[in-house]
């Protein structure tokens, strides 16, 4: 069975980057692929559409978003609250708080 690895064109580049389905190069984007004994086997996006693994991703991408938006109303409805704060002051409360039971 192979594993892959699902990367961004922009982030990593393997082997030739042709597309070992439609043979063009790979020159932006998401794209899969995998090791051989040989050379790395990449796979445009576009085309491997039914791995079910870019749903994970995407799923994933979507819960980051959404949790980072959580985080700012969050951070944003604390400087309301409080001001600005002396960074070591807080993050000497953070680390000194009581372990939760």
């Amino acid at each position: 069975m192979r594993r892959y690895q699902y990367v961004h064109f922009r982030y990593c580049r393997v082997g030739k980057m042709r597309c070992c389905s439609c043979g063009k190069k790979i020159t932006e984007g998401q794209y899969r692929y995998h090791e051989t004994e040989n050379a790395y086997v990449p796979c445009h996006r576009a085309c491997c559409p039914n791995d079910p693994q870019w749903n994970v991703l995407d799923q994933a991408d979507k819960d980051a978003a959404i949790r980072r938006q959580e985080f700012e109303i969050a951070v944003l409805a604390f400087y309301d609250k409080w001001g600005p704060m002396d960074d070591d002051d807080f993050m000497s409360i953070v680390n000194n708080r009581p372990a939760s039971a």
